[in-house]
């Protein structure tokens, strides 16, 4: 009698251990600035962070138990075919595995949003691996900021082929491709302190 009372007050204090642990993880993914998905040892999903609910357009309680795949759809940028998720290179390797470059989340609504993510083992005590931690983010501003560098340098290539050839043609060069602004203003400053 008195050891099954004190067997049952063991497990409950483990739970209730178990439950503030639980309860502390809960907390720190919601504060995390990042896209945050967990999974099981069989890719279904066991939490979305507030981010993750944001970005995907699923939410904790509909995304719970469904597969991986199904929440977090990627394509290529560049294709727009579908890219296999890191989730289950992980869960085969059982190690970190980052995304390849270039991948769109496919939200559920269909819209897209390009992303870079990484994900890495959970692992239990003993070294096992319990599920999948996926972290990601929404890289759509940079990407449009590479684009338009990439853009930029380009025509400053293409004007600088068209002063250089002798066959190139200046008469698409506008004014300020030929003129140094900035010499020319410093030359109109110095002259306006002469005169």
């Amino acid at each position: 009698g008195r050891w099954e009372v004190f067997e049952s007050f063991g497990r409950r204090r483990m739970q209730g251990a178990l439950a503030v642990e639980r309860e502390r993880l809960a907390v720190t993914l919601q504060s995390i600035g990042d896209a945050v998905i967990t999974t099981d040892i069989d890719g279904r999903v066991t939490s979305l962070n507030g981010v993750a609910e944001k970005l995907t357009g699923w939410s904790q309680a509909e995304a719970s138990g469904r597969a991986i795949g199904e929440v977090f759809r990627i394509v290529s940028e560049k294709t727009g075919e579908p890219v296999e998720g890191p989730v289950g290179e992980v869960l085969d390797l059982g190690k970190i595995v980052g995304l390849a470059n270039h991948v769109a989340l496919v939200k559920r609504d269909g819209t897209q949003v390009s992303i870079a993510d990484s994900a890495a083992p959970i692992r239990g005590r003993d070294g096992m691996t319990l599920g999948v931690v996926l972290v990601f983010r929404d890289v759509t501003a940079e990407r449009r900021a590479e684009e338009a560098l990439r853009t930029s340098e380009q025509r400053v290539r293409l004007k600088l082929d068209s002063i250089l050839s002798p066959e190139g043609d200046v008469g698409n060069l506008e004014l300020a491709d030929i003129i140094d602004a900035s010499s020319l203003q410093a030359l109109m400053d110095e002259f306006y302190k002469l005169a």
